[in-house]
């Protein structure tokens, strides 16, 4: 199965990430019922079992404050009509401690 995120799932996605404590809770729990819950109509075909919902898990999400500030790198690979064909990360590194320095 292959498939992009309509911009305005994109955006709901991002939003949601970016600020919803309880959507980031159940996008971590069940990705592809969260993405269904933003109106993703793929995600809410239940009868399709295989090819990217199946290797489709969070393990970590970013911070709200990281996906804020990444919101547009963010968005424009979500929006990627090759998405589906590259792993998207949601998970930003940390800062290197500078006070050691």
């Amino acid at each position: 199965m292959s498939f992009h995120l309509p911009e305005p799932i994109v955006d709901r996605l991002l939003a949601r990430l970016g600020h919803d404590d309880d959507f980031r809770a159940a996008f971590q729990a069940d990705a592809r019922a969260a993405l269904a819950s933003l109106g993703f109509a793929p995600a809410a075909d239940a009868s399709v079992t295989q090819g990217l919902w199946l290797c489709l898990a969070v393990d970590e999400l970013a911070s709200k404050e990281a996906i804020r500030a990444t919101h547009e790198g963010l968005r424009r690979q979500l929006g990627a009509a090759r998405m589906s064909y590259n792993p998207i990360g949601l998970t930003v590194a940390a800062k290197p401690d500078r006070s050691a320095a």
